[in-house]
């Protein structure tokens, strides 16, 4: 492995780029600490939201103005036809791109580390290689083969406790298990994911619930854990109000899958009726089944928004409802506390620290009857709206990306003089 003291010059893999992975980049980049970052898609000039106005979502999302044109490694090809297919009408056409086709997101990332491991030769004596969980193995291969350092982000939890939530799903709700069968039986994904762990030279996590999930695995590598934060909160933001007339607006953001909480969801929208009005945003399954048809009909679904469109949205409604079984730290749920909007989260969102702090309330997983007697609570008393809201604007501005960044940094100041994983 690199020894040296100097900066870790860095190489930043991911087939996409979240919200973590730009303030990863941010943080990179304001350290010139980044030798270059690899993509499917990706801009750094804003100029391309005008001439390519029809696909203003997909570049708004891989618009990476944080970084140099020159640190901007694409090959998007893949990722062109994968979105072509996520947008398809025919439901066989989507099942394709979805996360369980041929043609997915890990497909997508096969090529991205192609290009990466192509570029590790061409590159100045970069000596860290920073990789997504999932999205690594073959390029952390050629990292080590370099002396190069490995750091894995892994931004959700395990597998094994994946699947054991997977499990519960298709217990409680079997009509929703469909759309958990990727993680319901060991995949090849899986694999990677585990190969991926045992190659990773650090490992960072964002929240208590990934890291416990590791450790239960039987990951003993040094991990490093570093919340992912909410957006800047707007100067201009008042806390958000209601004055109890016309239906209470609740707003689900995320990928339409069970695991996601998706069946609480319609069980709530049904059970209070007319006294709320339930929106939905986010990517439908690959493929159409009852229970989705189902959904579909119940609550006001509105497809999938750009990040400035969504967080518009947040400041247009009354509650978050994120009932999710697990996952890392959910972005989507630390966006609407910038906004102002009081969350009702299970603690499978990774957010519970959070919400729990007066900006919302905390139900159990599967508890459908939690979740309505929560928005009841808003029904009852709309001053509730305004009260919670102004709460989540104080943890949001207490929880911003600020600390995430710099962490980031001292990790790698740390590990370039040999600090860390000693």
């Amino acid at each position: 492995m690199n020894t040296s003291t100097g900066p870790t010059e860095t190489v930043l893999v991911h087939p996409f780029g979240n919200e973590n992975v730009r303030q990863t980049l941010t943080a990179l980049s304001e350290h010139n600490q980044l030798s270059a970052f690899v993509t499917s898609i990706g801009w750094t000039d804003p100029v391309a939201l005008s001439w390519l106005r029809p696909a203003r979502s997909l570049v708004e999302r891989r618009l990476f103005p944080m970084i140099a044109n020159h640190q901007l490694k694409v090959t998007p090809a893949s990722e062109l036809v994968r979105n072509v297919l996520l947008r398809a009408q025919p439901a066989p056409l989507r099942r394709l791109g979805s996360a369980s086709g041929p043609l997915s997101a890990h497909w997508v990332a096969e090529h991205v580390q192609t290009k990466a491991i192509t570029a590790l030769d061409r590159l100045k004596q970069p000596n860290a290689v920073y990789g997504y969980s999932t999205f690594a193995s073959r390029v952390f291969k050629a990292a080590q083969n370099r002396g190069m350092e490995t750091i894995l982000e892994v931004p959700h939890v395990h597998w094994a406790t994946t699947r054991s939530w997977a499990g519960e799903l298709e217990r409680v709700a079997p009509e929703w298990a469909i759309t958990a069968r990727q993680d319901l039986f060991r995949s090849k994904v899986h694999h990677m994911e585990d190969l991926e762990l045992a190659l990773a030279s650090r490992i960072i996590s964002p929240s208590a619930q990934v890291t416990k999930s590791l450790r239960a695995a039987g990951v003993d590598s040094h991990i490093t854990e570093i919340p992912y934060g909410c957006p800047d909160v707007d100067p201009g933001q008042f806390p958000l109000k209601w004055d109890g007339k016309g239906p209470l607006k609740v707003l689900f953001v995320g990928r339409i899958v069970g695991m996601k909480g998706i069946a609480d969801v319609v069980s709530a929208a049904k059970s209070l009726r007319s006294a709320v009005h339930v929106t939905a945003i986010g990517q439908l399954p690959g493929e159409t089944f009852p229970a989705l048809e189902n959904m579909l009909g119940t609550v006001d679904y509105r497809g999938t928004m750009p990040r400035t469109d969504i967080l518009r949205e947040m400041r247009r409604h009354h509650v978050l409802l994120l009932p999710s079984l697990v996952e890392g730290r959910s972005l989507a749920a630390l966006e609407g506390l910038s906004q102002g909007l009081p969350a009702v989260v299970t603690a499978g969102s990774g957010v519970d620290d959070l919400v729990a702090h007066g900006a919302g309330a905390v139900v159990d997983r599967f508890a459908p009857e939690q979740i309505i007697a929560e928005l009841q609570r808003f029904l009852d008393d709309p001053r509730l709206v305004e009260e919670r809201s102004a709460q989540a604007l104080e943890v949001a501005r207490a929880s911003g990306w600020g600390p995430f960044r710099e962490e980031t940094i001292q990790f790698l100041h740390e590990l370039g003089s040999g600090v860390r994983g000693q």
